[in-house]
Formats: C-alpha cells, structure tokens, sequence
C-alpha cells in the first residue's frame, strides 16, 4: 500500500490501519526525511526516524528525561546487544517501564505533530503477517520492545490534530465544508476513548447527521479558527464523518448572516496546548517492586476482568443471538442496540487501561465475534440461512427418555429481573459507580417494561452525562423518554442542564419553563428559570421551531 500524501490522507490512512486491526510499519517520506509508525493490531507501539533530533533519546534528553552522557552509554549497549534502547534503558535502570510508555508516547506524539501538516510527500505501509508463525527469539524481542502504550490511537491523532498551529492547513485538511457531517457509524471509530476539551464536546453534540460542517461552524459562538479546529480533529479520529451526500448549496453572504443562530451565555473556551508531562525520576528497585505488586493486586480485583475472561471463554460456545445477549425473535433494531452497547463496552481501546492490558488479544477476539454475529443477524436473508443451520441442533430431541420442553424467554420474568438490576444500578449510580451502573443499566432497560423501563432510561442518562464523550446519548435517551412521557419532570430538569451547560439558553429556558409548569410548586425550579431569563431578550419569531423539532424528529 503506498500514495502520494495530501488533502486528509494520513488522517485517513491511520484510520483505515485502525479499523483493519493491521499490522507493519507506515512510513512517510518527504525529501530526505522520513518518519515511520509501527501498528500492532491496528494500534501504533512506537515510531521511528532518521531525522537525528527527533529520534526518542534525543527527543528525551531535549525534554531533561535523560542526560546525554546516559543516553550515549544506552546507544552503545543497544548497539552491541542488538536491543530496542527502550529495552536497554529499562534494564540499567534509567527509566522504570511506566516512564518507558510514557517516553514512547511522547516520542510517537512529537513525530506525529511534524507530520501531521504535511501536504505533500509519499507513504508506505508494509504490512506484516501475524498469522505466520515467529521464532523464539523474534516474539521475545517483540514481547520486550512493543509496549502497549497508555494513550489509544485516537488519543494520539486527536493531539497530533490539535498541534497543527496554521489555520490555513487545517482549512485545507476539511475540504468542501457544504458536505453534511454525521457520527461514524462504525463503532470502533465511534466509541474510541478520547478525551475531548469543551469545545470539542459542543462540536460534536451538534453533529446529526442533518448540517454541514459550514452549518455548524456559523451556529457555535466559539472562535471560527477554534471550530475548525476541533471538527478537524473529530474528523481525523473518525469519531465524525462526511456521509454520502449532495453537499448543501452554500448560503449567500446575507442570508448566511442573517440566519445565523444567537447563542447565548456561551464563552469561547481557550484550548492551550498543553506541553508533554514531564516524568517523574525513576523510582528505586524496591519502590518499582512494590507499585508492580500492588497494581497487580488491584487488577486482579477489577471485575472488568472477570466479565473479559468469561465472555472470552464462552465464545466458542455460543451462538451469534447469545453473543449479543439476544433471543431468537429480536428485531433488527434490538441486534443494532445490542451490538452498539456491547461493542462500547469491549471496544479494543480498553486495553490501554493497565489493569486491562494483558487482555489484549482477548478483547480483541470478543470485539471482532460480535461484528461477525452483528453483520449476520441484520442482514435477512444471511440470518434466515444462519438460523436454518442452528435450528436442527436447537429442535433435536434429548436422548433422555422424558426430554424436558425447552425453555422459553419469559418476558415477564425478565422484567422482573431487569427491574431489580435497575434498583441497584440507582444505588451504584449514588455511590458515584457510573462505570459499574451503566453496565448494568444498559441490557436492564432493553428488557423492563413500564415505569422501571422509564427510571431506567433516565438513570442511564444521568450516567452518561458524566462523561463528555456520552452526552449526546444521554440527551436522545431523555428526549425519548419526553417522547413517552411528556409529563416525566426529571428529564425534563436532566435536559435543561445538558443545554445550560452547552450554551444553547433557548433550549435551557424552554426546559425550565416545562419544568415549572410539570412543578409549579417547586421553588428551586421557578428560581433557575428566573435566573436564566433575568436579562432575556425579546425572543425572535421561529426560534420555537427548534425545540419543536427536537420531539418530533424520528
């Protein structure tokens, strides 16, 4: 695979490695400098270049990690041994292996950001095969110079797009920004862990799959440089995509100005780039003894592990409906949920969590069973051959002499359950265990029924707005749940917090303004509607328009 760089290549390209699981080394030429990434597994483990001051000792001994006469003694080691420096700093002591990730990521970061804005050059991907088998001593010089790094590779193109300091560049890199923007419908791309700034977070809570880039750009009150900033990098992730369709013709300049949206009580949030962490000194023999047991310990403890291991080990065993945690008659809406939430949870950037980094290969054997079961029981006519082959082995009699009915999915049992798990989910969720309720919440509120399916809904939006990155699917749960019930107070509350805290006043104050009227006894309610309509302005005709669109979309 090689192509001349240019207009999103290698945002592009980085993320076509990713999704593809593959593994080699990317190299990137331009003039007589190259710089290379090698990919495990479609994750980035280090980097590698002949341009002698960004090479990682360098790129260490400029940041004061090491000193230069150390840095010459594991050269000369690494030389003669045939070693990885990585390796051999970690053997005499330099650096202890924690400080050894964050070197490597640093190093991958800084070469990302010199090549990032690169318009013009050539690449090439050598791919290698992992399912050739390796010597003895190629899988112990890989098992000790490759690394899982602590940051995923989305973490790191999101940085590497973020350097980019010409506006220009990143003007270019967005292309026809008539084009409508919609989220990444594969989830590998669309569930990465990231860690987005508060203008990123607004971005993409606006994405829908209805505006273009040009849209959303004039309906922010933040610094247009900034915006297209931050869509550049939500679009080099993949966490957001130029879908499929005419471009909208571009608006004239009045119209344009005319139309734009009023947001209110929004401030431009500055994002400052941030200068790499420095590391800390390389703690004694005993300190680094001590923490590696003790992260070992805690570890073991994280039940993240056990859910792993046990899925990982039923595999073989079960059926693309039990995969997905799913009966035989479910809909094709309930296997896209199912495959959605469960392709969230074993998403293969989860083992870059140390406690979860020995799994690696195990979540990624999880994650790929559930796209094959998906990619199966959407299509009809794949499915209706699938279940054809396992009905015979489902329908075969039982050899004992009074073979037992089979059992079938009784949905009000399972209510009842789902019911239960939903009460302690509520109690995980006061104790401020959001991670451990939302696994619960979410297979509880695709089964219950009723009122507990309604405090359920709410339950897991309120999960979901503690994290930045989940926002938008707490507010399409709490607009479902208004879809249903127009008169539930508490997610009316929960939506009118979701749009205080992005700026959009109008759709706060509308909120508030139900609230009242669903609570017209509530004095803390009327006293945060009074706050926000203080210094309100007339409101322009049309502007409900909006609000109203927000029940009433499909």
């Amino acid at each position: 695979m090689n192509g001349a760089l240019g207009e999103g290549v290698l945002p592009g390209l980085m993320r076509e490695l990713y999704v593809g699981r593959k593994s080699g080394m990317l190299v990137l030429h331009r003039g007589p400098d190259r710089r290379g990434f090698r990919f495990r597994k479609g994750h980035i483990v280090h980097a590698d270049t002949n341009v002698r001051d960004d090479r990682m000792g360098d790129v260490l001994v400029r940041h004061g990690k090491l000193n230069a006469a150390d840095l010459k003694r594991a050269l000369g080691f690494a030389l003669r041994d045939g070693k990885k420096l990585a390796a051999v700093l970690i053997e005499m002591g330099l650096l202890a292996p924690d400080q050894v990730e964050d070197a490597l990521a640093l190093h991958v970061h800084e070469i990302l950001a010199k090549v990032f804005s690169w318009n013009d050059g050539t690449y090439e991907f050598v791919e290698e095969d992992e399912s050739q088998p390796v010597s003895v001593d190629t899988a112990l010089k890989l098992a000790t110079s490759e690394l899982t790094l602590k940051v995923s590779t989305g973490e790191l193109i999101l940085d590497a797009a973020r350097s980019v300091s010409d506006p220009d560049v990143v003007r270019y890199c967005l292309g026809d920004i008539d084009r409508i923007l919609g989220l990444a419908n594969d989830p590998l791309l669309r569930f990465q862990r990231v860690t987005l700034t508060p203008a990123d977070g607004f971005v993409l809570s606006r994405v829908d799959g209805t505006l273009s880039a040009r849209e959303i750009v004039n309906m922010i009150d933040l610094p247009r440089d900034e915006t297209h900033k931050s869509l550049f990098a939500l679009l080099s992730t993949g966490m957001i995509e130029y879908l499929p369709l005419p471009p909208k013709p571009k608006p004239k300049p009045q119209a344009a100005a005319k139309a734009k949206p009023r947001v209110v009580g929004l401030e431009a949030v500055p994002v400052k780039e941030a200068p790499p962490a420095a590391l800390p000194p390389p703690p004694s023999a005993a300190e680094a003894a001590a923490q590696t047991a003790a992260h070992a310990v805690a570890a073991q403890d994280d039940p993240r592990r056990m859910e792993v291991l046990e899925s990982f080990a039923a595999l073989k065993h079960r059926t693309h409906f039990e995969v997905l945690g799913l009966p035989r008659a479910a809909t094709e809406a309930q296997v896209k949920e199912a495959y959605f939430r469960l392709a969230r949870r074993f998403h293969p950037d989860v083992h870059h969590d140390p406690a979860l980094a020995d799994l690696r290969d195990k979540i990624e054997a999880i994650f790929v069973r559930l796209g094959e079961a998906y990619e199966v029981l959407r299509n009809p006519r794949i499915r209706a051959k699938y279940e054809g082959q396992i009905a015979p082995a489902a329908e075969a009699p039982a050899p004992a002499p009074t073979p037992a009915a089979p059992v079938k999915a009784d949905p009000e049992a399972e209510a009842r359950e789902a019911a239960v798990a939903i009460k302690r989910a509520a109690r995980l969720l006061s104790s401020e265990m959001y991670w451990d309720a939302i696994q619960v919440l979410e297979p509880a509120v695709l089964r219950a029924q009723g009122k507990p399916r309604e405090e359920g809904r709410v339950l897991l939006a309120r999960a979901y707005m503690k994290n930045v990155n989940w926002i938008k699917q707490g507010e399409e749960l709490l607009i479902e749940v208004m879809k249903d019930s127009p008169a539930h107070a508490e997610a009316c509350l929960l939506l009118a917090q979701i749009y205080k805290d992005q700026g959009l006043k109008a759709r706060a104050t509308h909120m508030l303004r139900k609230a009242v009227e669903l609570l017209p006894d509530n004095t803390e309610v009327r006293a945060q509607l009074d706050a926000m309509t203080e210094h309100e302005p007339e409101t322009a005709p049309g502007k409900s328009g909006l609000i109203k669109r927000l029940f009433t979309r499909g």
